[in-house]
């Protein structure tokens, strides 16, 4: 399966892209209006064996699966409502990692203001892994969704937190920057925001437009410890905002530090995006 082709074919037939009211497929989550509340919806599934191996420890599976759908909302500039989560298990799976893996998700989905109301299971082949998807609800930021696609000429490019080494530890362990989120637009404008969940690199590739390009300065990436700046480049799973606006932010949200590493300025014909 080519991922990035099937998602390109799936933007390109979504039916919301001329309503303001509604964003469909291509950001981190949907919105959808419902009465007079904008509520953004956003799915993501981790796989054992894939994003978690079979020796992770089964409370540290839940929190991740939540972790990861609510640094979308994150994303977004949302605040978490409500959470539903699947499971798809092999037939042998021992009942308490089960309950483990759902005890993790659930202290967790509380914490962060999404507890879970709902959600199913399922039974798989011996041989296919177990697959836990988590759908997280949240309400729209009252100055409307932060998108991807929206930076501005001249924007200067931030990153919270550090970046790369994050398979050490980092991943299974990350808190959603939602507070910070919160924080953050409360001071300024923020024109273009995006989780860093599969790499800097790539991910820095969704801000851009076919008019704009971001610029990164490799040597201003703030690195965890243990971190090179390839590794920062390309890692993913550091679950931090990055985002652009014209104003100058908070240098310090809560306890998460914000570095300036780029800019956005205009694409010549033939350049990347990053």
């Amino acid at each position: 399966m080519k991922e990035f082709e099937l998602l390109k074919h799936i933007y390109a037939s979504k039916q919301t892209q001329n309503d303001p009211r509604h964003i469909g497929p291509g950001d981190d989550m949907a919105q959808v209006l419902f009465e007079t509340q904008r509520l953004l919806l956003g799915v993501d599934q981790l796989v054992v064996g894939k994003h978690v191996t079979a020796q992770t420890p089964p409370e540290l599976i839940g929190r991740k699966a939540v972790a990861r759908s609510f640094s979308d909302i994150a994303a977004m500039g949302g605040a978490p409502v409500a959470s539903l989560m699947t499971a798809a298990l092999p037939p042998n799976t021992d009942d308490a990692w089960s309950h483990a893996v759902f005890n993790g998700a659930r202290e967790v989905a509380e914490q962060w203001g999404g507890p879970i109301v709902g959600g199913d299971i399922a039974a798989t082949e011996d041989a296919a892994p177990a697959v836990f998807t988590v759908t997280a609800i949240a309400c729209a930021p009252r100055c409307d969704s932060i998108r991807r696609n929206t930076a501005v000429l001249d924007d200067n490019l931030y990153i919270t937190g550090t970046l790369g080494n994050s398979l050490a530890q980092h991943h299974l362990s990350f808190v959603p920057r939602i507070r910070e989120a919160q924080v953050l637009l409360q001071a300024v404008q923020i024109h273009a925001m995006i989780d860093v969940s599969d790499g800097l690199g790539q991910d820095a590739s969704h801000l851009a437009t076919a008019e704009l390009q971001l610029v990164i300065d490799p040597s201003l990436l703030p690195l965890r410890e243990g971190a090179s700046i390839d590794g920062a480049m390309s890692d993913g799973e550091d679950y931090e905002l990055l985002f652009c606006c014209d104003e100058t932010p908070p240098m310090q949200l809560l306890d998460c530090p914000v570095t300036k590493i780029g800019r956005v300025q205009r694409r010549l014909s033939g350049e990347p995006a990053v």
